[in-house]
């Protein structure tokens, strides 16, 4: 297992993209300048590990979906037979859910 920099980048464009957000509101949210959080969304340049926990605690992932692409065995068995794009919405909901349930405790 190592850390495929291109496929990492796919995984944090994807993530973006299912948040309706542009490469610039993503950088600007999470203090990134456009032009390094463009590099990173490319591949051009792997992220460091303060990048990569930022990028995961934004889109409310682990480090290990960002580098490796694994998640959770239980959330995988859910996920099973769902395209790439339906997974990321189920994902994505998910987060946005218990970002919800955090501001009413």
């Amino acid at each position: 297992m190592y850390y495929d920099v291109q496929k990492s980048a796919g995984r944090i464009r994807r993530l973006r993209e299912n948040r309706n957000l542009t490469q610039n509101e993503a950088a600007e949210q999470m203090g990134f300048s456009f032009g390094g959080y463009r590099k990173l969304e490319r591949g051009l340049n792997g992220g460091s590990i303060d990048s990569l926990m930022l990028v995961a605690e934004f889109y409310h992932v682990s480090l290990d979906y960002l580098v490796y692409g694994e998640k959770p065995e239980y959330i995988s068995s859910l996920l099973n037979g769902l395209t790439e794009k339906q997974k990321c919405i189920v994902l994505n909901n998910m987060a946005n859910l218990v970002e919800n349930l955090r501001e009413f405790q």
